[in-house]
């Protein structure tokens, strides 16, 4: 689709520019491209810290949750100046992608994540495996999903300060996004684990539509934000019969695919309503949600 001139040249001026998180900082994440077959070049998924032995023992799997953070919203603000003179650059984005769009891609996770388990030697049991299992009929899954939600500290996930709504594979009850993982309930799921000698893992992952860079410069200030789908959040939680504790896989890498979701763009300066793509929008949230997926599928096996 050809845009008209002037969303051309909006594009030009909101989403160029590199991130903050394409640079170098000190223990920030690095930017890696998905390659063109569809893997992340190197390794990006590791146990978080200290956790590497509760992940161990792990056979026979059960994924009874695969949850998705689509980012709907990203903010950011630089002021400048002094007594005299100050300058505030602002930029206000919403993404414009129809519900309908972001459940066929969880649609298809559920198969995706299980294929890459097996490919990896996993034997893989029916997410329904546990679904009768009185302690999991005790956890309160009262998550919302397809509401806009903001980021907090807790949920363990980086953004901007932005709205996400959530959606999960199978339309499965969400609940516990928090900074335990995909789960809040887990001395439930570890005695589960322990007597069903199987184990369980949950996944989540979060999709942002920008990467936005603010900068104060003496002589101008700006922020910015880049045409590109990335996510630098994702984990899995994992309960084996083998530990008395579960553990968690994380993502350590921004990981970024495509550059051309963006359809049209409509707004202001400093606030745009951006539409996606749903053609581009899907296939570009399916190639890195995939491509993280296999990542957790081999630090699984490289950690048993």
């Amino acid at each position: 689709m050809l845009l008209p001139k002037i969303h051309v040249v909006a594009l030009l001026m909101v989403l160029t520019g590199l991130s903050l998180s394409a640079k170098s900082l000190i223990g920030g994440p690095k930017t890696i491209p998905v390659g063109p077959n569809g893997t992340i070049e190197g390794s990006v998924a590791s146990p978080m810290m200290a956790q590497g032995g509760y992940i161990k023992g792990a056979t026979k799997v059960a994924v009874p949750l695969i949850a998705v953070a689509f980012e709907t919203s990203a903010e950011a603000k630089i002021s400048s100046g002094g007594r005299e003179f100050s300058s505030t650059k602002s930029l206000d984005l919403r993404l414009a992608v129809d519900d309908a769009v972001l459940k066929s891609i969880v649609a298809e996770l559920q198969s995706m994540v299980e294929k890459d388990l097996v490919a990896e030697g996993f034997e893989i049991l029916p997410k329904e495996s546990i679904d009768a299992e009185a302690r999991w009929l005790g956890i309160a899954k009262d998550g919302k999903t397809g509401e806009d939600v903001k980021d907090n500290f807790m949920s363990g996930f980086m953004g901007n300060g932005s709205m996400n709504r959530w959606f999960t594979a199978g339309d499965r009850p969400l609940f516990g996004a928090g900074a335990t993982g995909a789960l809040a309930e887990t001395s439930a799921l570890i005695r589960t684990a322990r007597e069903r000698k199987i184990s369980l893992f949950f996944y989540r992952f979060k999709v942002q539509f920008t990467d936005l860079e603010g900068k104060n410069a003496l002589v101008f200030t700006y922020v910015k934000g880049k045409n590109v789908l990335h996510i630098v959040s994702a984990d899995v939680s994992v309960f084996t019969p083998s530990h008395t504790n579960g553990g968690m896989i994380k993502l350590n890498a921004n990981i970024t695919a495509g550059n051309d979701f963006v359809q049209d763009l409509q707004g202001s300066p400093g606030r745009y309503r951006v539409v996606a793509s749903p053609e581009h929008y899907k296939t570009d949230s399916l190639t890195l949600i995939h491509a993280v997926s296999k990542q957790f599928a081999q630090a699984l096996r490289k950690a048993q």
